[in-house]
């Protein structure tokens, strides 16, 4: 019997990345106008969701947790 491969996929909206999908966790970044928002991560343990702080030149530089 074969293992199953444990291999990470990136998707990508134009040149940025949308979503992350890996054994055991899915993560998906929320944009409006180019601009990262929000991260939404569906793993084992469960669902998650953080707001993301952000500058002008879209870098995230920290988030806050959706159960703060």
């Amino acid at each position: 019997m074969t293992q199953p491969r444990k291999t990470t996929q990136f998707f990508y909206q134009g040149e940025q990345l949308s979503s992350l999908v890996q054994p055991g966790a899915n993560r998906s970044i929320l944009r409006s106008q180019d601009m990262p928002l929000a991260e939404m991560s569906l793993t084992d343990e469960g669902r998650d969701s953080q707001l993301l702080i952000t500058d002008l030149q879209q870098s995230v530089l920290g988030h806050v947790d959706g159960n703060d």
